[in-house]
């Protein structure tokens, strides 16, 4: 249970973040789809979807069984977030006026999320 609430913390910061970039309507989406998945091309359900997935993730994928099976189903989650989120990025010139510092810390502090799920998920239990 401890990994679902450190999911959901992770979740809500990355949301945070994303919806920073967005701003009011001006910004960039490319954050929110990096977090949310397909869920963010209707913004709404994303605020709420975005550390409910993570939350998710952090608590079932380390209960998986096999090695392969959670190697094959983070592969899969880091696929349908970040493929849609980079195609979005790339269609997207309001990604080209925002910050980068801001846009390095959210790279970091969603690498850093994957890097604590895979933590979790590789660990002996």
């Amino acid at each position: 249970m401890l990994r679902f609430f450190i999911g959901l913390l992770l979740g809500i910061i990355l949301t945070g973040q994303a919806v920073m970039f967005a701003g009011v309507g001006h910004g960039s989406y490319a954050p929110l789809v990096c977090v949310a998945s397909v869920i963010a091309l209707v913004p709404i359900l994303a605020l709420p979807a975005g550390p409910l997935l993570w939350a998710l993730y952090f608590l079932v994928i380390p209960n998986l069984g096999s090695g392969r099976s959670k190697t094959l189903v983070l592969s899969l989650i880091l696929f349908l977030h970040l493929a849609p989120g980079f195609w979005l990025a790339s269609e997207d010139p309001a990604l080209a006026r925002a910050n980068l510092n801001s846009l390095t810390i959210f790279g970091l502090s969603f690498l850093a999320t994957i890097g604590l799920l895979l933590f979790f998920s590789m660990r002996a239990k």
